[in-house]
């Protein structure tokens, strides 16, 4: 069953999907049975993971971590088959187009099948999954704040009936700091670290959830550092200092715990993520 479900999200651009793929290298490492599920429309780690193929239904990476790529439809398909057990009787129900359009503009629906299948195994309601953890490379942190709201807004508009009971369960979960970590990646640069203060500040005042935060692809650079290089290059890198320490201090100032990541020069993917598992070895 699975016992927790990790979020990873952040403004675009700032390396989440990276951030994940070490979190589920790390999880594995506790013996874990690991699920990497990423929202994307277009898979990122297909290439970055110099995997054949990755689908809904999940493929290996490796060891004990697999990989897939969930969109609402295929959440939604394969609750409803699980539902109705008959091929053609979901054909009748949801490959209609009136059924299509619906799904696609009604609010929330689309996010509450996510979610659906993400909590469905604690909830024991749906198609059983053999994982320990999840791992989710989720959307940007707009749309993320979006995801978690949805379960309860549809439980609002639809109280009764089976579709509110089930949005209450999905919300209770949602909510729960047992089941329930996200994690938001930044970059020290003003616009990453505004998003990130207000995605961390309305976690905690809707939803109770403490984010763990990321600060990615730091330099680290001291005095002694920049005086080696040249001129061009000091000039440049001094600007990435100063922004890396307005970035930590701003955090600190908000009295935000954060992880420090370093920038990491290879293209090698496997020496990538080597480099940074130590960073969140004994903090996640």
């Amino acid at each position: 069953m699975v016992k927790k479900a990790h979020f990873v999200t952040g403004k675009g651009g700032v390396g989440k999907s990276l951030v994940a793929a070490v979190l589920a290298r790390h999880f594995s490492q506790k013996n874990q049975h690991l699920l990497l599920a990423e929202l994307s429309e277009f898979s990122f780690y297909k290439d970055f993971l110099d995997l054949p193929q990755i689908r809904y239904t999940p493929t290996n990476w490796t060891g004990l971590v697999d990989v897939a790529q969930w969109s609402a439809q295929d959440c939604l398909r394969e609750y409803a088959l699980h539902l109705l057990k008959i091929q053609k009787l979901y054909e009748l129900f949801f490959e209609n187009p009136v059924t299509r359009s619906l799904v696609q503009v009604a609010p929330g629906v689309q996010e509450l099948a996510i979610l659906g299948k993400v909590t469905s195994s604690p909830r024991r309601h749906g198609p059983p999954m053999s994982y320990d953890q999840l791992v989710i490379d989720a959307f940007a942190t707009g749309h993320f704040l979006s995801l978690l709201q949805a379960p309860k807004a549809m439980a609002d508009t639809i109280p009764f009936g089976p579709m509110g009971d089930q949005s209450r369960s999905i919300d209770k979960l949602i909510r729960d700091p047992n089941f329930t970590e996200v994690h938001v990646v930044s970059l020290a640069e003003e616009l990453p670290i505004t998003e990130t203060l207000e995605l961390y500040f309305e976690l905690q005042k809707t939803f109770q959830i403490k984010p763990k935060v990321y600060l990615n692809k730091l330099f680290n650079l001291t005095e002694k550092d920049l005086s080696k290089l040249d001129a061009n290059a000091q000039d440049y890198l001094s600007v990435q200092a100063e922004n890396e320490l307005k970035a930590k201090k701003t955090l600190q100032k908000n009295q935000i715990e954060f992880i420090s990541l370093p920038l990491v020069t290879t293209l090698n993917t496997s020496a990538i993520i080597d480099s940074l598992l130590p960073y969140v070895t004994g903090v996640v």
